[in-house]
């Protein structure tokens, strides 16, 4: 059954930037999703946000889609690894799996991070990151390196940050398309 997960960052938030739009425009279409709150900075680590995700695992298809923002990338990468769980598509907008260049994001970030990556290529059939050039907190190294890692199809804008309300993306329209 297709259905929807959302997944936001770390420092962040299931009602802030574009989730909340994003969960009410798939609602229109009578879609299920799931947009919950992942704990963070207290308490951020896999164990944790994998309990909160283990709750509806037996919704987790291979027809799921999920649209993960920053740090949601890499930890749900982790977690299908970790339970061989295969899904249908993966929206990964600023993910990472490697250090960002701020210590306080590096130290919190840390227990998300794998050395298997490359396995996920075989958990998710159609593999999406987006990015972009001038994001504040990831260097475009570790943007380009986790999009190759996992062979996914690369969609690189100029200026718009981290893809969050800062950067003014309180919507974020073209993920719609994908979808």
């Amino acid at each position: 059954m297709k259905n929807y997960f959302i997944i936001h960052g770390t420092y962040g938030h299931n009602k802030e930037n574009w989730f909340p739009w994003l969960e009410n425009e798939i609602r229109k279409q009578g879609m299920e999703v799931y947009n919950f709150n992942y704990p963070t900075p207290e308490g951020q680590n896999f164990k944790n946000w994998a309990k909160v995700l283990d709750k509806v695992k037996d919704k987790i298809t291979n027809e799921s889609i999920f649209i993960c923002h920053s740090i949601g990338c890499v930890f749900l990468a982790k977690y299908c690894i970790k339970h061989n769980l295969k899904i249908g598509k993966c929206i990964f907008v600023s993910g990472c799996n490697n250090y960002y260049f701020l210590e306080n994001f590096d130290n919190i970030n840390k227990y998300m991070y794998t050395d298997e990556i490359k396995k996920f290529i075989n958990l998710c059939d159609e593999r999406i990151c987006i990015y972009s050039k001038d994001d504040p907190y990831i260097k475009i190294e570790a943007l380009q390196d986790f999009s190759n890692s996992i062979k996914a199809k690369t969609i690189v804008y100029d200026h718009a940050g981290h893809f969050n309300e800062k950067s003014g993306y309180s919507k974020f329209e073209d993920l719609l398309i994908l979808l």
